[in-house]
């Protein structure tokens, strides 16, 4: 299904986490946590998405940041979701980290990014709450 059909019958909903983030490189896999949103591995490194101040063996770490994310369910054979997110945010300067999982997208970007961010999605028809 291609992005455009999903818009003629769906509102895009999305909500923006109060808590800040933090993206981190990190030696090994953490323990399990309540305030772990992610965690990437791939075979040659290991990146822990988790609320700002959780002790971490960090290599290096990217933050304060902040996640969008996008609450309508997806179906997973749609076709250009992220692109058109992307686009809409690449237009206006603003660099993001994007987390898939099996129905949701997730965006995570500086927090000064934010308040850009929640207005150019706003401005191009996305529902914005917080959490």
């Amino acid at each position: 299904m291609k992005f455009e059909e999903l818009t003629k019958d769906t509102e895009i909903r999305a909500s923006v986490r109060k808590k800040e983030y933090t993206l981190a490189k990190v030696s090994s896999i953490p323990p399990g946590d309540d305030r772990i949103f992610a965690i990437v591995t791939d075979g040659s490194e290991i990146s822990v998405v988790a609320e700002t101040g959780l002790p971490l063996n960090v290599t290096e770490e990217e933050k304060p940041l902040r996640i969008i994310s996008f609450d309508t369910k997806l179906p997973f054979d749609l076709i250009g979701f992220l692109a058109y997110i992307t686009k809409l945010l690449a237009d206006q300067n603003i660099s993001l980290f994007a987390i898939s999982a099996f129905s949701t997208d997730h965006i995570l970007m500086k927090e000064v990014y934010l308040d850009k961010a929640v207005k150019v999605l706003k401005d191009n028809k996305v529902k914005i709450d917080l959490k």
